[in-house]
């Protein structure tokens, strides 16, 4: 038991660190929007349980979880792969769906199953892009027509004085 300097209050260490780890918990839970449950759900695929002992581990992984959904972006093989929110989601309905036999490690199972999403996404992305550029040439294809037909354009009065004027350069020059 540790005893408060201040009012000699006595309290049991592991009492004062897991009321700390909960009200980081508590702290972070916002950050996951409407996914808090989702995420948590994915937390005890970990086996923390009970949840009062080991309330520092699920404040470590609440973290991790926390720079997934805030950058949009994990570590895999020594490179960075990027993920949309609803990627992110999308993979955590999939590893909470699923029953091991074992209580999770780390991470790279999740890691696996965002790999092939984040592949997907990349490709749909190119795809839009692409579509897009597409989209972008023929208009600026059709504003040129556009611009040409506006600028071509003349009447029968200046079409013969802009043939006059013609006539007379081209016999100018034949002098």
């Amino acid at each position: 038991m540790i005893r408060c300097p201040k009012c000699s209050y006595k309290f049991d260490y592991q009492e004062a660190v897991m009321d700390d780890d909960w009200r980081g918990i508590i702290t972070l839970l916002p950050v996951f929007g409407v996914h808090g449950k989702l995420v948590f759900e994915y937390v005890e695929k970990f086996g923390i349980k009970p949840l009062s002992i080991k309330s520092s581990k699920v404040l470590r992984l609440l973290r991790q979880m926390g720079k997934l959904f805030e950058f949009e972006a994990f570590e895999w093989r020594k490179g960075t792969k990027s993920l949309s929110k609803s990627g992110i989601v999308e993979a955590l309905e999939i590893v909470v769906n699923k029953n091991f036999d074992v209580p999770l490690e780390n991470h790279n199972y999740l890691k696996k199953v965002m790999v092939g999403i984040s592949e997907r996404e990349g490709k749909e992305k190119s795809v839009r892009a692409e579509k897009e550029l597409r989209r972008s040439e023929v208009r600026g294809q059709r504003s040129e027509i556009g611009n040409q037909r506006e600028e071509g354009e003349m009447t029968a009065e200046e079409f013969k004085k802009r043939k006059e004027e013609l006539l007379n350069s081209h016999r100018g020059t034949e002098d």
